[in-house]
């Protein structure tokens, strides 16, 4: 698959889950803790870059845009037990700032996704992430897709039936439900 085609196929998966009734999950970039007017403390918080679907390894936009996931949280004020460990109380706290930024409750959140740099192909034949460009059978650039992080090169698949199999098991998932 082109690189100039991936744009488009990636909102079109974006839009079939659209329609289909999917909830689309949201997009946020962390803000550091840090002081207004150099004394007043503001904790971390989250601000809303946008929305659209986890589909695999890959977090599209209905605009074609394409990102690597990285923290996925639920924004909930759900309650587990009192015996939590460490991470537990750390996921809690995030959930606490995610509700506390305005985030619908129940809401999927990706945090600080890594936006794969569609437009750019060196950096792509670069990329070690979830979307790579290799050079395929016939000498040609072609989009690949490493659904395991740890996965070699050998192991990727091509961007176009992995998408497909994905966005078919999502529908139906959401059809059942």
């Amino acid at each position: 698959m082109a690189i100039t085609q991936a744009r488009s196929l990636f909102a079109s998966v974006a839009n079939k889950l659209r329609e289909a009734g999917a909830t689309p999950e949201q997009l946020a970039n962390s803000m550091p803790a840090h002081k207004v007017l150099g004394m007043i403390p503001v904790s971390e918080t989250f601000r809303k870059a946008g929305e659209g679907f986890l589909i695999g390894a890959l977090f599209v936009t209905s605009q074609g845009d394409v990102f690597e996931p990285r923290r996925i949280v639920r924004a909930s004020r759900q309650v587990a037990p009192d015996h939590q460990s460490q991470n537990a109380q750390i996921r809690r706290g995030l959930k606490d700032k995610l509700l506390g930024a305005r985030f619908p409750e129940n809401t999927t959140v990706l945090i600080d996704a890594r936006p794969i740099p569609l437009d750019d192909p060196l950096a792509l034949a670069k990329e070690q992430g979830p979307l790579v460009l290799r050079l395929g059978p016939k000498q040609d650039s072609v989009l690949m897709i490493r659904w395991i992080p740890s996965a070699p090169d050998s192991a990727l698949r091509p961007l176009g039936e992995y998408l497909a199999e994905r966005l078919e098991l999502a529908l139906i998932a959401i059809k059942e439900a």
